[in-house]
Order: C-alpha cells, then structure tokens, then sequence
C-alpha cells in the first residue's frame, strides 16, 4: 500500500483544525479513522505531517570495515569471495559481499578459474 500523499495529509489536517468529525474525514479520502487520528497526533506533537523515514536494517558492515575491505581487494584483487568473507572474518554472506563488492565498482570472479585440461 502506498502512502498518502502530503496534500492529503495537510487536507485532513485542516479538517480536522476545522472541527469536522475523524469519521466523516475518514470517509470523504477511504482511509481509516487510525489513520485520521495518526495525522492529527503527528502533526500536533511534531507541527509536521510529513511521513517519517523508515529506518531500515543497520549496516552488517560499519565504515571501517568496509574501508579494511576496499584495501583487502586492491591488494589481493584475485580472491574469491569466499577467501575474502575468512580471511576478513566478515559478518556476511557471500551474495551480500557481492552486492557490496559492486556498489564499491568492483569486478570478481564467481569462483576460482581452473586449469584446461588436454
């Protein structure tokens, strides 16, 4: 479901200031009278009715790791991410070191190349 909008929000807002029913509000933009009431509340306690940002995961890397990651891979650019997640002892799994490997632009390989053999 996606948010409502702000115009929406300062439009129940106003009718809410206006002194009309949280019932009525509710029916005039389909939305539920929770919903009424969270608004009012928001912008009462905060003067605001903007959405608040949702916060997400933390980071199973902090900055430093990340940097001690970045300098591992220039050094050593032919590791395995395998290699790379023991040898760092890295919180992570191998798909997530991947994504990050290239969100920081790197290219690696899947796995280690092996001789032909004739």
């Amino acid at each position: 479901m996606k948010p409502i909008s702000n115009d929406i929000r300062e439009l129940i807002v106003a009718a809410k200031e206006r002194g009309e029913k949280e019932e009525i509000i509710a029916q005039w933009f389909s939305i539920s009278k929770s919903s009424v009431q969270k608004f009012w509340r928001l912008h009462r306690e905060t003067g605001s009715i903007l959405p608040t940002p949702y916060p997400g995961k933390e980071p199973r890397m902090n900055k430093d790791e990340l940097e001690k990651l970045d300098a591992f891979v220039d050094k050593y650019p032919d590791k395995t991410l395998d290699e790379i997640i023991e040898e760092l002892q890295l919180p992570i799994k191998k798909s997530r070191l991947s994504v990050i490997l290239i969100e920081m632009d790197y290219n690696f390989k899947k796995r280690r190349s092996t001789q032909k053999t004739n």
